[in-house]
């Protein structure tokens, strides 16, 4: 089979101007990451800074700016009492020039600032090998580990400003790769923030209409989902709820809890933490026990692991993506949640968060992997496309877009060349609006109420989900459900078998279906369209896998202006003696231009089927 790509780039991408006083470039696995030190802000989880003359909420603390350098200087200099204190970095691949900057409102150039801020931990991810570790000994570190990516440690300090002076030495040194491992705020992909709360199936619509559903049939007479286990990774997991009797007890030890509170303990801490029991009760709430409502798998079992809201560390991500604890199989992760869906950022993800992804993909499950769904964003209307999305455009994830009840693309839901396949993620007023759990007792209700007090939910349940973040626990519990009908499947043949039963007809979006050369027909809005679970566990019981995965590379070092609006610079890649066919293309491109947000890069396949990034015109 003949395979060569053409690579198409036109319009620009940003060259920044230095804006702060500190400027680092870092190897996040080996690929260059430019940030800057912030001279006189921290971060601070825990008690006040005393030497500030301003703070704001973040990141589940505050960042609080200092008088003035010289308190920072200080802060650097104190030995003691630093451990809920951080530095603040701004990732610059995030950020206009400084001019663009200085040219933005208060508000927007505050939003653009925290998308790109990063929290210094107190622990570096170096290049090394065990033995060099001794040469570390004037950096003073306290432990080191192997981490999830081949040949680099995690090296730990006592706290984020000793980490960041044994970077400072390890610059000056010179012979080190390394970057700090950097926590970040993810956002969550629901895009009408509206608290829990529930009816009983003939509300949800999703599973109950008789127009547009996902197409049950008689799936539950089949498969429940029993036997089967699922991650949801979010801002947490009541797992006390009435309708999560499918939840592992906390004594397994299988749940985690990334942030403040007991390690094992996925539990919100707060009512306003509902946006993970919301997406587990699409993915899986308990059905058939007269409570509540009921989840695509509504026997599966559920294992909550508390990352996401407020600040995110880079080495939890990679865990939270691997997990897989001593006892148990992951046979699914579901997520609902990534980079800002602002248009501005550049979605990347940490080498970290990814290297754990494809450690869960590759070795989780006997070596089938764990089935990844990731919500593609919620940006439309801020002109984002989720192609540049690094986590949902991971080849071990299935990118999952938002379709309203009336079968048109659900306004918020973002386009892109990862969009594998599609479930519903609603609108913004009923009926257009997903029933789930919601956290329980008064205070959950009484937090909605306030803000939609004509809510039809009872206590404990909600009738405000949306987002993309609705979309993908549909994907995950079908994912669940044909593991059960087939155990034997990869998380490659989950994916396949559902984007080859996913239903086309009647559906609207931005962009239409074109068929490609291996048969499918695809849209940048729905991928290959609706989830469709009947159909689907058709196929899985009479599915033969795929065969191991084959990988083809090639570069080009050719320079060349950007064309102008309306041309074309390309690049071709001759890929015809490979014999392969071909599942997934990942594309790194170095271009340099005083505003990225005019590029569009594009991809040509073998049988003319080109793949479109789009602009963006706010980056």
């Amino acid at each position: 089979m003949r395979s060569k790509f053409i690579f198409i780039i036109t319009g620009l991408l940003c060259a920044l101007t230095t804006w702060g006083q500190a400027d680092y470039t870092f190897s996040d696995g080996g690929k260059k990451a430019a940030y800057q030190l912030s001279a006189d802000e921290v971060f601070s989880s825990g008690d006040a800074v005393q030497s500030a003359k301003s703070s704001e909420q973040w990141g589940g603390g505050k960042v609080y700016v200092l008088q003035s350098a010289s308190a920072m200087k200080k802060l650097r200099s104190i030995r003691t009492n630093r451990g809920t204190i951080a530095p603040v970095f701004y990732y610059k691949g995030d950020l206009p020039s400084s001019e663009k900057l200085a040219a933005m409102s208060v508000t927007e150039r505050a939003k653009r600032m925290e998308s790109a801020r990063r929290l210094m931990t107190a622990k570096l991810l170096v290049h090394m090998i065990d033995s060099r570790y001794s040469e570390l000994a004037p950096t003073k570190p306290t432990a080191n580990e192997k981490s999830l990516l081949e040949g680099w440690m995690l090296i730990k300090y006592a706290d984020a400003f000793a980490a960041l002076d044994a970077a400072d030495w390890m610059t000056k040194a010179g012979g080190w790769e390394f970057t700090p491992v950097f926590a970040r705020e993810m956002q969550k992909r629901q895009a009408l923030q509206r608290t829990v709360n529930d009816p009983l199936f003939p509300k949800q619509w999703h599973l109950a209409d008789t127009n547009f559903n996902l197409n049950m049939k008689n799936a539950w007479d089949q498969v429940t989902g029993k036997g089967i286990n699922m991650a949801v990774v979010d801002d947490g997991l009541e797992i006390k709820h009435e309708d999560f009797s499918n939840a592992y007890p906390l004594e397994t030890g299988y749940h985690r809890n990334f942030k403040e509170g007991p390690e094992n303990d996925p539990s919100p801490q707060s009512a306003s933490e509902n946006h993970g029991t919301a997406c587990a009760g699409l993915a899986a709430a308990a059905g058939f026990n007269n409570i509540g409502l009921t989840g695509v798998a509504p026997e599966a079992r559920v294992m909550g692991l508390r990352l996401i809201g407020g600040s995110t560390a880079d080495d939890a991500a990679s865990v939270a993506m691997a997990w897989q604890p001593l006892g148990v199989i992951t046979h699914v992760s579901s997520n609902s949640w990534g980079p800002p869906d602002d248009g501005k950022s550049d979605g990347r993800v940490s080498s970290l968060q990814l290297a754990g992804i494809e450690k869960g993909a590759t070795t989780n499950r006997d070596g089938l992997g764990t089935v990844y769904a990731i919500s593609c964003g919620n940006g439309r209307d801020s002109a984002d496309d989720s192609s540049y999305d690094g986590f949902s455009s991971s080849r071990f994830g299935i990118a999952v877009a938002a379709v309203g009840r009336d079968g048109v693309q659900s306004s918020y839901s973002e386009n892109g060349m990862n969009v594998a396949v599609s479930a519903f993620g609603g609108e913004f007023q009923p009926p257009n609006v997903m029933w789930t759990t919601n956290n329980s007792g008064d205070a959950a209700f009484k937090l909605k109420a306030e803000s939609f007090p004509d809510t039809e939910a009872p206590v404990n349940y909600t009738d405000s989900m949306n987002g993309t973040s609705a979309a993908a626990p549909q994907v995950s519990g079908a994912a669940a459900l044909l593991l059960e009908k087939n155990p034997k499947l990869g998380y490659r043949d989950v994916k396949e078998i559902l984007m080859r039963t996913a239903v086309r007809e009647g559906l609207k979006g931005a962009d239409a279906f074109v068929q490609n050369g291996g048969g499918f027909f695809f849209s940048h809005s729905f991928g290959t369209g609706l989830l469709n679970v009947s159909a689907a566990l058709d196929l899985a019981s009479k599915w033969t896998n795929l065969g191991a995965v084959i990988s083809a590379s090639a570069s080009s070092d050719l320079a060349g202006d950007i064309a102008e609006e309306g041309e074309f610079q390309v690049r071709s890649f001759d890929f015809s003696k490979v014999d392969m066919r071909v599942e997934h293309v990942e594309m790194t491109i170095t271009v340099k231009h005083p505003n990225r947000g005019d590029l569009l890069f594009a991809i040509t396949s073998p049988a003319g089927t080109q793949s479109t990034a789009m602009p963006r015109p706010n980056d």
